[in-house]
């Protein structure tokens, strides 16, 4: 029943494109098996040597080299529930993800629903997610009963837990718009490119794309898109992966500017001294601290960690929970936090986070109204206080929150 509602008439070109991309597989290379897909494909005719020696890279890329790997990527947007149309940036996408990682690097595109590696005899290695390599057996074998095993076996855990994580991704046609922007500084931490996003609207791509650097905190007006930070790796990275922060999951809802004078005011964090953020996300929070205040975030969504770094802020790619439980050691002069409420993630989050403050520290926390009935939150090294409440701070929700302060008391005062 699947494999026919995978064939049906709507999608039909589906099976065609699978059967192609399976013929144009090298059959020099021993990877590729003769009976069907596995993780692991390889293509060649991708570069040459370049007539030009001044090229950075060295080679030329070939359209029809690479054009198994952009009928991949067609294939798997389809799994993934996107509207399926050609891609017509997979060449210019490899260039430019080579020339940034260089040669047999690992390349993960299209919300690791695919790898890949170059090489420069021009040869391609493939991976595609185990997941999708068992969909397109199953097409595959519909289309050509004989041309896969009856017995073959399901893919090993170790080869699924090698590969990243799946995820959703945003469209092609808004990737391949916000990878044409080119920004440039305007000095004063202004970053801004010319582009036609707002007068084009009516297209659903455009809003899209207008969404999305909204998101990730640019100004979008009818003719033009400006940041407060250099905003290109992070585009970069959208227009590789594809991916937004899963919003639900991730438990990400920016601070306001008012809340973050408010903890700002309340703990008077100054130059030199040290501050851990948690959950930094697109460091919101800390948007009201002083410069010389020094920073260490932690977050667990690497698109997020993008963006702090590039506004400026030491950032680990880590889930805080664990990252906590390995580095007990380190001690900070404040902690600022907006933890995820999910859960009982609040109250986990910032008891590991109150382990991090330095005795005579103070912390405070944005939490959910639910704790705040709670008592001893934080155990007796600590004196707490609940301050003000705040309503509808967050985009999307009514969910109202209170601040927290606490500091860890000096020893001496314990005794």
């Amino acid at each position: 029943g699947t494999v026919v509602a995978l064939l049906n008439d709507r999608n039909q070109f589906i099976k065609e494109r699978v059967y192609d991309v399976f013929q144009s597989l090298s059959r020099s290379h021993k990877t590729n098996k003769a009976f069907g897909f596995s993780t692991r494909m390889i293509t060649t005719g991708v570069c040459e040597p370049s007539k030009y020696p001044w090229q950075k890279l060295r080679v030329d890329f070939k359209e029809s080299g690479i054009s198994p790997l952009s009928e991949l990527r067609v294939i798997c947007a389809f799994f993934r529930g996107e509207q399926v149309k050609a891609i017509h940036n997979t060449k210019s996408l490899v260039e430019a993800l080579v020339e940034h990682e260089g040669f047999r690097k690992w390349i993960c595109i299209d919300g690791n629903s695919i790898r890949f590696r170059v090489y420069k005899n021009g040869s391609m290695h493939i991976d595609v997610h185990p997941d999708i390599a068992e969909r397109l057996n199953n097409i595959l074998s519909a289309i050509v009963p004989l041309a896969l095993p009856a017995d073959r076996m399901a893919h090993s855990k170790k080869s699924l837990e090698a590969f990243p994580v799946l995820k959703q991704c945003i469209d092609f046609d808004t990737r391949m718009q916000l990878s044409e922007l080119m920004f440039k500084n305007d000095g004063d931490n202004k970053w801004s490119c010319w582009t036609s996003l707002g007068s084009l609207a009516e297209r659903k791509s455009s809003s899209v794309a207008a969404d999305t650097l909204r998101f990730l905190g640019a100004t979008v007006t009818k003719y033009d898109v400006t940041f407060s930070y250099d905003p290109c790796e992070v585009i970069r990275y959208i227009g590789q992966i594809g991916e937004m922060p899963d919003i639900v999951s991730h438990q990400f809802y920016p601070s306001s500017c008012r809340i973050s004078e408010y903890v700002s005011s309340l703990l008077g964090a100054g130059e030199g001294d040290t501050l851990l953020e948690p959950n930094i996300g697109h460091a919101d929070l800390l948007k009201s601290f002083p410069a010389g205040v020094i920073v260490t975030g932690i977050e667990l969504d690497t698109l997020n960690c993008l963006i702090s770094r590039a506004k400026g802020y030491d950032t680990t790619e880590a889930d805080f929970l664990t990252w906590s439980k390995s580095n007990q050691q380190k001690k900070f002069d404040y902690v600022v936090m907006n933890p995820p409420f999910a859960d009982n993630r609040a109250r986990l989050h910032l008891q590991a986070a109150a382990s991090h403050l330095a005795a005579g520290g103070s912390l405070a926390a944005v939490l959910p109204l639910s704790l705040q009935g709670l008592d001893n939150l934080l155990g007796e090294e600590f004196r707490t206080e609940w301050m003000d409440v705040f309503e509808n701070e967050f985009e999307n929700t009514t969910v109202s929150v209170r601040i927290l302060y606490a500091e860890r008391i000096q020893q001496e005062e314990v005794l």
